[in-house]
């Protein structure tokens, strides 16, 4: 599941991956705010997160995902998959 929606002159990347710990509930929801789909799928993998999307085919990107990447752009902000939890940026 990926999305982008932008922003000004932003992409907000948005997509559920696991992360490089591969255990069985490693999912998590990352976003970032980017240049462009393919800086922002660099800093997604520069984070741990492989098997990044290389195109789009959602549209939609949920608003607390687009409010947290826009307090940083450039930081990747992540939370595990459908946790009610605030976004926090990865490491």
């Amino acid at each position: 599941m990926a999305a982008r929606s932008r922003v000004g002159g932003l992409v907000v990347a948005y997509a559920a991956l696991v992360d490089a710990s591969n255990a069985c509930d490693a999912l998590d929801e990352v976003v970032v705010a980017a240049d462009s789909w393919a800086s922002a799928a660099d800093l997604f993998r520069a984070c741990g997160y492989r098997k990044v999307p290389r195109r789009v085919m959602y549209g939609r990107v949920p608003g607390a995902a687009v409010a947290a990447a826009l307090t940083s752009p450039g930081t990747v902000f992540r939370k595990r998959f459908m946790a009610d939890t605030p976004w926090t940026g990865a490491v």
